[in-house]
């Protein structure tokens, strides 16, 4: 309670205690006197207009304390009252918003804006309007995922974009119209290799910490190769981890930016091991044991300054990938054959000829994406998953790459900014640390539109993980379906609100007799089946804040 609320309530008491003492004494008095009750009705207010007397009988004393205890109780009554009474929604307060209720959240210059339907949109400038730009789309197949939301925010042309495009067909639609726009294209076509940018990961890598990148990646491949795990696999796994850790490493620290995944799946090949001579040593074998020579010889030497830095630097890293390959090799023959072969298996797509000439240079640059107006497409099949790992280790490396360019930047942000249309999300593979980068990019200037088919598909691909990423989607459009689990997720988010009802009964007979009774029901603002039911150019926006949007759905643009 205020300050200014005890001073009203103290003067409120006095007044009462006042009025009360003076219209006790002018009846007590008039009754006392013998006028009849009409008269004394009429005659009690008299002795307010004399405000400075003040009676010190007791009874009109009592009847001053007893007028501060009433006016006690009401005040209390109230109180309580507002405290816990929400007429008209007692169920549940839900509704569908306004147009206008958008105008805060939206730029007056369309083309600031991501569009989501035809009457909402949202301003680019997440810091004047508090809002991330992530967004959960959902939408069954042939519910215009990509026709009426992504289509339409790359003819905006307002940022630079990184598309997942199954078939191909956004980037065919799209690049002459993007190109008049001043945009470079680059596409990574996992269908025709042949017509692709080439992508090499390992250029990526940071000069700063390679290890860690190193580390990402083979955590990233293993997670994206991995089907349902059998008794001890964790085990086989980690001593697969070492060993690519160790092949990559080499080659990353002995042939720099110009090594390539194609230089370590030959370097793999090149490794055998025996169940029965333990012995047994491969060329790679002998590879690590000079390096472990070469770096006991550097730590022994007491002229260390006299080796030059960049042999300095060159060691340290060998000096991970030996320690990495020691782990390896601490299993029996049969066990090392066993990982190798298991690895093999994993990195079989490399030897198909088309990849090995893709990831053999690099000219997808997508280092370039947050620095230039840039649109790079990732083409990929929607028939088979054999090139998910490379899907998810671009968009990882992407991530990891833009947030480090942006944290070097005097902004601390990128220069354009970048959205990224990730259809299919289902299908492009795990990023192992996804939950993390997604609550962090939005103040680097990055933003990524998640497009699923159904709830359950994310559900099943992050698991607890899930709700992290969606909750840092500030904005969620459905554009159809009817999967249970999707149709009862909208519901419940929408929320409940509160009906009328009036009931009326009759009973007949000799003493009949009708009643009519007046309640509130809760109903979901949309029932899961109405969601499954929804008109096909309708669609449902959610932007944090605000109340739902029953809208509907944005027009495909006309490219020129």
């Amino acid at each position: 309670m205020t300050s200014a609320q005890i001073i009203f309530i103290f003067i409120l008491a006095l007044g009462g205690f006042w009025a009360g003492d003076k219209i006790s004494y002018q009846i007590r008095t008039d009754l006392e006197a013998g006028y009849e009750i009409a008269q004394v009705l009429d005659r009690f207010w008299l002795d307010l207009n004399n405000p400075f007397h003040l009676s010190l009988e007791k009874v009109d004393l009592l009847v001053g304390l007893g007028t501060i205890a009433l006016i006690g109780l009401v005040w209390a009554y109230n109180s309580v009252a507002k405290g816990t009474r929400r007429q008209g929604e007692e169920h549940g307060s839900a509704a569908w918003a306004r147009p206008s209720q958008i105008h805060p959240f939206k730029d007056k210059k369309r083309s600031n804006n991501i569009l989501f339907t035809a009457s909402e949109s949202l301003s680019l400038d997440s810091r004047k309007t508090q809002r991330n730009l992530n967004a959960l789309v959902i939408g069954s197949s042939g519910s215009g995922k990509s026709r009426y939301f992504v289509l339409p925010n790359l003819h905006q042309a307002n940022t630079s974009f990184v598309v997942t495009d199954p078939k191909g067909e956004l980037a065919a639609q799209t690049t002459p119209y993007l190109e008049q726009q001043g945009y470079k294209v680059r596409c990574l076509n996992l269908i025709d290799p042949g017509l692709s940018c080439t992508y090499n990961p390992l250029a990526y890598f940071n000069d700063a910490q390679p290890e860690v990148d190193v580390m990402i990646m083979t955590e990233n491949f293993i997670t994206n190769t991995t089907g349902k795990k059998n008794a001890g696999g964790d085990f086989w796994e980690k001593a697969e981890r070492a060993l690519l850790n160790a092949l990559i490493s080499y080659i990353y620290f002995t042939k720099g930016k110009d090594g390539t995944l194609i230089d370590v799946v030959d370097l793999l090949a090149k490794m055998q091991a025996s169940e029965s001579n333990e012995e047994l040593k491969s060329d790679v074998d002998y590879i690590f044991d000079a390096i472990t020579e070469t770096i006991n010889e550097y730590d022994n030497d007491d002229e260390q300054d006299q080796w030059g830095q960049e042999a300095v630097d060159a060691l340290n890293g060998l000096r991970f990938a030996a320690s990495q390959y020691n782990t390896y090799t601490q299993g029996a023959g049969e066990t090392k054959k066993s990982v190798i072969i298991s690895l093999g298996v994993r990195m079989a797509p490399l030897h198909m000829a088309p990849i090995r000439k893709l990831l053999a240079t690099d000219t997808i640059e997508f280092d370039r994406v947050g620095q230039e107006k840039t649109a790079l497409f990732l083409i990929i099949p929607d028939t088979h998953a054999a090139f998910t790992f490379l899907v998810s280790i671009f968009y990882e490396q992407f991530f990891e790459k833009s947030i480090y360019i942006a944290d070097h930047t005097p902004e601390r942000r990128l220069p354009y900014l970048v959205q990224c249309f990730m259809d299919e999300f289902a299908n492009i593979g795990k990023m192992p640390s996804f939950e993390r980068k997604i609550a962090v990019m939005r103040s680097r200037g990055i933003s990524t539109s998640i497009i699923i088919q159904n709830f359950s598909q994310g559900k099943a691909l992050y698991k607890d993980d899930w709700e992290t990423i969606v909750g840092n989607c500030d904005s969620l459009l459905f554009l159809g379906g009817n999967e249970k689990s999707t149709t009862e997720y909208i519901s419940k988010l929408v929320g409940k609100q509160t009906l009328a009802s009036t009931d009326t009964s009759e009973s007949k007979g000799r003493n009949g007799s009708w009643t009519l009774q007046n309640r509130t029901l809760g109903r979901d603002l949309i029932t899961p089946d109405e969601v499954g039911r929804m008109d096909g150019l309708k669609c449902i926006y959610v932007l944090r804040g605000l109340p739902p949007f029953f809208s509907s759905k944005l027009l495909a643009p006309k490219l020129k």
